[in-house]
């Protein structure tokens, strides 16, 4: 019973779902994910890829809710994740292009590639994997948040 009551107090405490779409990463890559915020919460899932984009959803104090691009949900400590900047390419065989137009093709990435974005122009992303930089078309990842920079 008091552990309902912990559950039902935490519940209420939280910060709502966020407004606007903010992406995190993850830090390393062995990460926890709980059903609660609280480390008193059984695990619902292991991440085990550093850099993994998750959509930020709520917060209380040190525990972040976040999503993945699965909808798989739950919670992790704020030292697990990062305001690094990272997205996943959701398509396969996107094509990353030199310029924020379709000019010539310079690369094929794979579906579930991890790319670091560096800048964002209307509907392009200009983005970077293992040095190797270039343009990709929005739509092709997951991770890219709906400010304006």
């Amino acid at each position: 019973m008091k552990r309902f009551f912990f559950a039902f107090f935490v519940l209420c405490l939280f910060r709502g779902e966020l407004e606007a779409k903010q992406f995190v990463s993850l830090k390393s890559s062995k990460i926890n994910m709980r059903v609660g915020p609280g480390d008193e919460f059984p695990i619902s899932w292991v991440f085990l890829r550093a850099g993994l984009p998750m959509m930020l959803v709520a917060e209380f104090q040190h525990w972040r809710k976040v999503k993945y691009l699965d909808n798989t949900e739950g919670w992790m400590h704020k030292n697990m994740i990062s305001g690094r900047n990272t997205a996943v390419v959701v398509k396969d065989n996107a094509l990353l292009y030199k310029r924020d137009s379709e000019s010539h093709p310079i690369a094929k990435l794979e579906k579930n590639v991890i790319v670091r974005i560096l800048e964002k122009r209307n509907s392009w992303v200009k983005v970077d994997i293992n040095k190797f930089k270039g343009w990709i078309p929005k739509e092709s990842l997951w991770g890219v948040s709906d400010d304006a920079e």
